[in-house]
C-alpha cells in the first residue's frame, strides 16, 4: 500500500549522510515535515524516511532526488510503502525500552537476553516480547 501522505523511502545512503544533509537536500524542494534516519551495524547502507507537507512537493522530490549522487553514492527514492492496511495485533505485547547501551550492543545481544521471557518480535534495536 502506498503512503497517502508525502512520505519517501531514501536509501542506498553513505554511513556519513545526515538528517541534517538529507533535509538541506530536500528542503531545497519543498518544506520537510520530519526526517528519520536509520542506521544499524548489521545493515550495509543507512536509509531514512523523508515526510513533506506537501504530496505536490513529495511528488516533485522523486524526479529531482532519485539516482541523484550524495556523497559518492547514487541514492534510490521512492515512495514509504507499508506492509498491509491490516496493523498487527500487539495487544499481547510488553514492550520494554532498554537506553543508554553501549554501540557494541547488538540486536542479537538484546535478543538474547530477553529470550527467556516469551517469543521476541524485533524491528530494528527495538525488542517486543509477547506474553507467554
Amino acid at each position: 500500500m502506498l503512503s497517502s501522505t508525502g512520505k519517501w523511502y531514501v536509501g542506498n545512503l553513505s554511513r556519513d549522510v545526515t538528517e541534517i544533509l538529507i533535509l538541506q537536500l530536500f528542503t531545497q524542494i519543498g518544506p520537510c515535515k520530519s526526517c528519520k534516519m536509520i542506521t544499524e551495524q548489521s545493515s550495509n547502507d543507512p536509509y531514512c524516511f523523508v515526510e513533506f507537507f506537501e504530496h505536490r512537493d513529495a511528488a516533485a522530490a522523486l524526479a529531482a532526488m532519485n539516482g541523484r549522487k550524495i556523497l559518492g553514492k547514487e541514492v534510490k527514492v521512492n515512495w514509504a510503502t507499508t506492509p498491509s492496511s491490516q496493523k498487527k495485533d500487539t495487544s499481547n505485547h510488553f514492550h520494554v525500552f532498554v537506553g543508554d547501551l553501549s554501540p557494541e550492543i547488538t540486536t542479537e545481544d538484546i535478543k538474547a537476553a530477553f529470550a527467556p521471557f516469551g517469543k521476541i518480535s524485533s524491528s530494528h534495536k527495538n525488542v517486543f516480547v509477547s506474553g507467554p
